[in-house]
């Protein structure tokens, strides 16, 4: 489905409030899938429900959940509506902290980072809620960036995990807690955590009353404790896809009666069109659409676009077999998703020359290999951010031609996979639209599997890197309005109309950032890009990842500028840089973050930096 510019979609959202008023259905909703947009129904005065509607793209006319599933709120993250912001945090309206951004806690003996993060959620258990419950917290994953750890806990009912219970805790060496962003379920009752139905008898009821009767299984089912609302239910937990729904489907259900208890999509959508090289043909040439043959003309070759071919190393590819293959340590070409086989397979060629034009079904692999594995070695192996996929081993997985060939492009957080779509230019020849589905993984990895599409952060970290990466290949120039553009090649021009990072002229936070999370998101990118210009790319990229790393599936974007610059300053940025990321936060834009005190940080020596 073509892009619907935000006016339309505003009115669409309108249109789609009062049809589900009349239906008594859940009062704020997403916006048709093939858009990827979230619509708050602010006229409505309320946030958070949501219900997911697709539409028929070639009649658009509404197609519902099935019946089973019409009642369920495919809903934000448990705590994403704060009761009270303040300086010092989050809070929800029980009064428990979501998140702490100056904790004011020092562990009393140096240890091991799990040990100090343990001691503070000791002692602060009736501020984060869990004083009372009979759930014990268990570590579930440690991250270690040198400057600090961040230790991830989560909630277990006699050793069965609840559902989406983690709680971040980022501590220093020396013991001092310096940002926390809690997802604890604050009632849960003492309950029999031995399952009344086996896994796959559920399985069976689950897939029927959701209408994916041809459903696979992406994880295996696992069994956990569902406190989001009462009374506490023991659940099954199953990650399905089926070829007949768009997406990848975390759904919840009762291990006794298999009531569907909750659901949620876990593909992240990029609604455009793109081609790449490197970034792309139009910002090599540094050239408009539609100039000097620097068209799509239905995926065409011509001597315009062909000129701006060059030609790469692809590192680390696999031979096996006689034939060359995408393989290698940071990305992996896969043909999992529709149209499957021949022209639309990965290439393997019998030798290690993929080279070819765009107008080849074989161009786009080696396109996302190239970009994907530059992206990864230069987080990781360039900055020292460690950040991969979580539930697989060996590279990226990504399949270049999926959705059917549709206008679309996700990642999924279940299976750590990417695809691109095909309707107008081909979005795997486009290095925005690459990197921006990549930075829903970075976002996504570095908070094993928390991350937060609240006020469309996620979209804002895809539009950041992607824009971030752009902007170092320094064809562009501040000057140039294409500075400010986000997916240069794909969008811009006759398909779509693209989106921007300059999105913090003329909006403001909270309540001025657009409706939708695309629109919220470019106010995320814009107003990073700012302090980027300001300290540099390395340094704000690793600044980015290191902040994002403290979040949760919850976290505003005020919680992540808060923890991004915290971590600048934990790191040893100098007096200069971190101002600087504050000018960008609380001047260009608004989102009143504490900037740590300079003079804190010089006393330190971190000036030297």
């Amino acid at each position: 489905m073509d892009f619907v510019p935000e006016d339309e979609e505003d009115m669409l959202c309108d249109a789609f409030a009062d049809c589900l008023k009349q239906v008594d259905l859940p009062t704020a909703h997403s916006t048709p899938r093939s858009w990827g947009n979230t619509c708050m129904i602010k006229r409505l005065g309320i946030f958070g429900t949501s219900l997911t509607i697709a539409l028929v793209a070639s009649g658009g006319s509404a197609l519902a959940l099935q019946p089973a599933a019409n009642s369920i709120q495919n809903k934000p993250a448990f705590n994403a509506i704060a009761a009270l912001e303040t300086s010092e945090g989050r809070f929800a309206a029980d009064g428990r902290a979501t998140a702490l951004y100056h904790p004011g806690f020092r562990a009393q003996q140096v240890g091991s980072a799990e040990r100090m993060a343990r001691e503070f959620t000791t002692a602060r258990a009736n501020q984060l809620g869990i004083a009372d419950s009979p759930a014990q917290l268990s570590a579930a994953y440690q991250r270690d960036d040198g400057a600090f750890s961040v230790v991830r806990f989560r909630q277990v009912l006699d050793g069965v995990p609840v559902y989406a219970s983690d709680i971040a805790v980022t501590v220093k060496p020396d013991g001092e807690v310096i940002f926390v962003s809690s997802e604890a379920r604050p009632t849960i009752d003492a309950i029999s955590v031995h399952p009344a139905r086996e896994a796959a008898d559920v399985r069976r009821q689950v897939v029927q009353s959701f209408g994916m009767p041809a459903a696979h299984d992406v994880l295996d089912p696992e069994l956990m404790v569902y406190a989001d609302r009462q009374p506490t239910r023991l659940a099954w937990v199953f990650v399905v896809r089926d070829p007949a729904r768009e997406g990848e489907w975390e759904i919840v259900a009762d291990s006794s009666s298999g009531e569907i208890l909750d659901f949620r999509n876990t593909e992240y959508y990029l609604n455009g069109t793109a081609t790449v090289f490197d970034p792309d043909p139009l910002t090599m040439a540094t050239a408009s659409y539609g100039t000097g043959g620097l068209t799509d003309a239905g995926d065409a070759d011509s001597a315009g676009l062909t000129g701006q071919l060059i030609s790469v190393s692809l590192r680390d590819i696999t031979q096996a077999g006689g034939v060359f293959k995408l393989e290698g340590p940071w990305a992996r070409c896969q043909d999992w998703a529709s149209p499957f086989g021949g022209v639309n397979d990965c290439p393997t060629p019998s030798t290690s020359d993929f080279s070819t034009t765009r107008a080849d079904q074989k161009f786009e692999a080696p396109n996302v290999y190239f970009l994907i594995d530059k992206q990864m070695r230069y987080l990781n192996e360039t900055l020292g951010v460690s950040v991969a996929p979580n539930s697989v081993a060996g590279g990226v997985r990504f399949d270049p031609h999926g959705f059917d060939g549709d206008d679309n492009s996700s990642f999924s957080s279940g299976s750590d996979q990417l695809q691109f779509g095909e309707g107008g230019v081909d979005d795997a020849e486009d290095s925005d639209v690459i990197l921006h589905e990549l930075g829903h993984g970075l976002h996504d990895w570095i908070t094993n599997g928390g991350l937060s599409q609240n006020e469309g952060l996620s979209e804002g970290v895809g539009d950041y890197f992607a824009s971030s990466y752009n902007r170092s290949t320094g064809h562009w120039t501040p000057a140039d309005p294409q500075w400010f553009w986000m997916f240069h090649w794909d969008g811009h021009n006759e398909y779509w109309s693209g989106r921007v990072t300059n999105y913090n002229v003329g909006h403001s936070y909270p309540g001025n950032i657009g409706g939708s999370i695309h629109s919220q998101g470019q106010y995320w990118a814009s107003c990073n890009l700012i302090a980027w210009v300001a300290i540099g790319r390395d340094a704000m990229d690793k600044a980015m990842l290191r902040g994002l790393a403290m979040t949760s599936s919850s976290s505003s974007q005020k919680d992540a500028a808060q923890a991004v610059i915290t971590a600048a300053a934990t790191m040893g940025y100098t007096p200069t840089q971190i101002n600087a990321i504050g000018s960008a936060y609380n001047t260009s834009c608004n989102y009143g973050v504490t900037v740590p005190s300079t003079d804190v940080i010089f006393a330190n020596g971190f000036e030297s930096n």
